[in-house]
């Protein structure tokens, strides 16, 4: 599997409010995410690495106890990300300083797990993840925003005004006690190409000039370098984050290999375990016969 990351700091922004996660969590199993926080959780944390870390480090917690290899099921792994994104927004919640009369903090998470040949996407809030096969670019989630319209500025002003405020989201991790994510089920092709990105990325960088990248590019480090560049051009206003994964069934494809080499080693040592009990099957019974003459000849030389 082929993995780019990168971000952009906005031009006007002071400091990153986006986080990134792109790892395994488990084999056969990667964990990619973008998040946009807002407010400050604590003590003067971030809401959006604090976000992912939770629902990363829930996720390998149910991997150290068996939940994926006993959950290998669409259904099951759907509700593994579902839990994930629970947890992480209890977590939050508990920090944010939000209640039902005001939002404190929070953050927009786009994830997508990768298992085999299935991909899951958790999403609350603008981000975005995209699917390019074939050539066609399909967009996975949908903008909890109002004003999520907005048409991309291609030209580059001279100098972009300054936001006075993000898009206001009607849905976000740790904004409310209980979170509704959206979880969809996509299963992957060979050549399919999948690409997370923060609103700071897509209000800059149209559908068609995203799905050209990832066509024309040769790696998908090239993508992420194209497609900031052009959000950096245009004077992107927030912080955006793009992640690139290509090659996706190529972890599934080197656990099936890996597997049939256990396999093999297994149906190996089966063979030479029957192998050893037909040996000593046949030196029991040709000891057994060898015993029985002697004892029949000796008998017939007895006066």
């Amino acid at each position: 599997m082929e993995i780019a990351v990168g971000t952009e700091r906005g031009m006007w922004q002071q400091r990153q409010s986006d986080a990134h996660v792109a790892e395994s969590i488990a084999p056969n199993i990667s964990l990619f995410a973008v998040a946009d926080g807002f407010g400050e959780c604590g003590k003067h944390a971030s809401a959006a690495p604090l976000a992912l870390a939770t629902m990363r480090d829930y996720l390998r917690r149910r991997q150290r106890v068996g939940s994926f290899a006993r959950s290998l099921t669409p259904s099951g792994l759907r509700a593994i990300l579902l839990a994930a994104l629970d947890y992480a927004n209890a977590r939050l919640f508990s920090q944010s300083g939000s209640h039902d009369d005001f939002v404190g903090s929070g953050t927009s998470l786009t994830a997508v797990m990768v298992a085999g040949h299935h991909a899951f996407v958790g999403h609350v809030g603008d981000g975005r993840a995209y699917l390019l096969r074939l050539g066609h670019l399909d967009v996975l989630t949908a903008d909890d925003a109002m004003f999520a319209g907005t048409t991309v500025t291609h030209a580059k002003p001279a100098l972009p005004a300054r936001p006075n405020a993000r898009r206001l989201l009607w849905r976000s991790l740790g904004s409310q006690a209980k979170l509704e994510a959206s979880i969809a089920h996509v299963e992957l092709l060979a050549g399919d190409q999948l690409a997370l990105c923060t609103d700071g990325v897509h209000r800059c960088v149209d559908d068609d000039e995203l799905r050209d990248s990832l066509a024309e590019s040769a790696s998908a480090a090239e993508v992420v370098t194209r497609v900031l560049s052009t959000a950096k051009a245009r004077g992107n206003a927030d912080n955006g984050t793009l992640i690139v994964a290509r090659d996706l069934l190529a972890a599934s494809s080197a656990e099936l290999v890996a597997r049939g080499r256990r396999l093999g080693a297994r149906s190996l040592v089966v063979a030479l375990l029957l192998a050893l009990s037909v040996v000593s099957v046949g030196a029991y019974v040709l000891r057994s016969g060898f015993t029985g003459h002697s004892a029949s000849y000796s008998s017939s030389e007895t006066p």
